[in-house]
């Protein structure tokens, strides 16, 4: 098996008679992203279209192999504070 990250926006079923909440944004949209472990990327796409209940896709949905964290990573982004490794613990010397 193998992990697939889904990222995209959709509407929910029931928010879909929701005002708008003004801006340029679509009715009602909300974020995805989720990993999937499948077979196949199809079987991942069926897992994420029941995921969102009933929702229809606004953008997306995109499949990719890396998380956006690790896309990040590769690009050589900064790491935000606080979300940096644990530092090793510096070996005390006896004297």
């Amino acid at each position: 098996m193998k992990r697939f990250y889904i990222e995209g926006t959709y509407t929910a079923r029931a928010g879909a008679k929701k005002a708008p909440r003004g801006g340029k944004s679509a009715q009602g949209a909300e974020p995805f992203a989720q990993a999937f472990w499948a077979e196949s990327a199809a079987e991942a796409l069926q897992m994420a279209n029941e995921a969102i209940a009933g929702g229809q896709w606004v953008e997306g949905p995109r499949l990719s192999d890396l998380s956006e964290e690790d896309r990040m990573r590769q690009m050589g982004a900064p790491l935000l504070p606080g979300f940096e490794p644990p530092a090793r613990p510096a070996s005390k010397k006896k004297a």
